[in-house]
């Protein structure tokens, strides 16, 4: 049974969301790839009729607990445990390679977050995991210890190696002259992948595989074929998640008349979700559960507890530059809709949630006005870099930051991530801007300090999205710059209002910029 309080969110007909914090117009938009280029599968085309979408599938990797009636991974670095559903081949021979009797082993599973039961041993879990491939289950290694960031094929009789770093096929045969091969093509599907060099291909397909020379099972074989001579063998995947570009905590704000309906949604590294609730001089109302990946556009999250009791409630939400959005959620298989505006939430970044109010007060808005000579200052720092990307879009402003009377040039940029976008900033000197600081991860809008480094002004700069917490930050001038990047900068407790905020009306250049020609 729903509460009186999600009832209430469904019955509105029309939600009015009031972002906290600034965002974007652009999506940060990025290769969808599990690690070097081989790319997650895409999500199916027919999805099930009461989901917007269908999640790809992903890998997870942790410690693996399998027995009689536990089948769990926890992820590496979490605390939660997600239930394992796995074939009876593979769970059996998972279970033999245990040491002792539930005893946990290092595992790297690909598949996807489906709905838990409301009873059996699946239902004391947040979410079950379907795997439907296996990458690695070790009862040797601590993977969780180590950096598991390539593809690696391996074998014996003779015993030899490949790894694949970036673009480059590297061998390596025991008490042989290593080799170096550059890929020419790659051509990825769910159950292969081949790896195409001058002299040189790697063919891995999706079976189990054990070498018999380790406690050890694979997710695929591997032949490596050298000029005509032939390798056989085991293989991993890289082991990275490309999808931890979700990560961070979104919020936004619905005033229906008095009343404000505040809601907070965390993704967190593990795949875990929480959502909260909460009515002004009210209790919060927490739902948790788990996150997944629909497309680089669109995250699916489901949430299977509802105030510690069971009820699974679904949304898929939309990335638009630094703000999330969705129409409709489905609770207990019923579709419901979030009215005409549906509910949008901010990314949560720095920590003073007044700085929108405190900028319009004492700021300096960007500029989308075209000016030749800011064309021409970011021409320069491009050069011959321009005709090779993609057009530039920006919004500018000047600002004295050294204290001698020549405004400085602030010119912030469409390259934009999931942490933030990029800053450049040039240095006036006798009336010619010249580059002299790239920042990126920045958000909008930040701080001039009235306190000073080496003669320049700090610069408070708010972080949050790819993994960050949300934190301010202050960038000191070292004397020949700016850091390059505020989330390794020193974090300031609590940002001064008094200080002038740049680009204050936090609009960033893909909504609206100029367009470098």
């Amino acid at each position: 049974m729903l509460t009186q309080y999600r009832q209430r969110l469904h019955l509105l007909g029309s939600l009015s969301v009031i972002s906290l914090l600034s965002a974007c117009s652009l999506s940060p938009s990025e290769p969808v790839e599990l690690g070097n280029s081989d790319q997650l599968e895409q999500a199916a085309q027919t999805a099930p009729s009461h989901v917007a979408a269908t999640p790809q599938r992903f890998m997870l990797r942790g410690n693996v607990t399998l027995g009689h009636e536990v089948s769990a991974i926890s992820p590496c670095g979490s605390k939660n445990q997600y239930w394992l559903e796995l074939d009876a081949n593979l769970a059996q021979k998972g279970t033999m390679m245990t040491p002792s009797p539930y005893a946990s082993i290092y595992g790297e599973v690909i598949g996807e977050f489906v709905q838990p039961a409301s009873d059996g041993f699946a239902a004391d879990y947040p979410a079950v995991f379907k795997v439907s491939q296996l990458n690695l289950i070790s009862a040797e290694i601590d993977g969780c210890k180590q950096t598991r960031n390539n593809t690696v094929a391996a074998g014996n009789e003779p015993s030899w190696s490949v790894s694949i770093d970036g673009n480059t096929l590297n061998f390596n045969p025991l008490g042989g002259t290593p080799e170096r091969f550059t890929l020419s093509d790659r051509t990825i599907t769910p159950t292969s992948r081949t790896y195409t060099a001058n002299g040189a291909t790697l063919t891995l397909n999706a079976n189990i595989c054990n070498d018999t020379m380790s406690d050890s099972l694979y997710g695929w074989t591997a032949t490596f074929d050298k000029n005509g001579k032939v390798f056989k063998g085991c293989a991993t995947l890289s082991a990275d998640d490309p999808t931890q570009t979700w990560v961070g905590d979104y919020q936004g704000i619905t005033r229906l008349g008095s009343i404000a309906l505040s809601t907070t949604l965390t993704l967190n590294a593990d795949h875990s979700a929480k959502t909260t609730y909460q009515e002004a001089g009210e209790s919060p109302i927490e739902e948790t559960g788990v996150w997944q990946q629909v497309n680089d556009r669109e995250v699916h999250v489901m949430m299977t507890r509802h105030q510690g009791r069971f009820l699974v409630s679904e949304r898929v939400f939309t990335r638009n530059g630094f703000s999330l959005h969705t129409d409709s959620e489905v609770v207990s298989g019923r579709k419901y809709s979030l009215g005409k505006e549906g509910l949008s939430l901010s990314l949560m970044v720095g920590n003073h949630a007044e700085a929108r109010d405190a900028s319009v007060k004492n700021g300096i808005n960007g500029s989308a006005t075209p000016n030749s000579k800011v064309d021409a200052a970011l021409k320069a720092y491009l050069g011959d870099a321009l005709d090779k990307i993609e057009p530039t879009r920006y919004r500018w402003l000047t600002q004295d930051l050294n204290q001698d009377g020549q405004d400085e040039l602030l010119v912030m940029t469409d390259w934009c991530g999931s942490g933030g976008c990029t800053l450049l900033v040039f240095a006036n000197n006798k009336g010619d801007w010249q580059f002299n600081s790239r920042v990126t991860l920045v958000h909008l809008p930040f701080q001039m300090s009235n306190v000073t480094s080496q003669g320049w002004h700090n610069l408070i700069m708010p972080v949050g999205g790819g993994g960050a917490k949300p934190a301010t930050h202050v960038l000191e001038f070292n004397g020949q710059r700016y850091p390059g990047n505020p989330s390794t900068a020193p974090e300031v407790s609590k940002p001064d209002s008094a200080d002038t905020y740049l680009f204050a009306d936090g609009i960033y250049p893909a909504r609206e910029g100029v367009t470098l020609q």
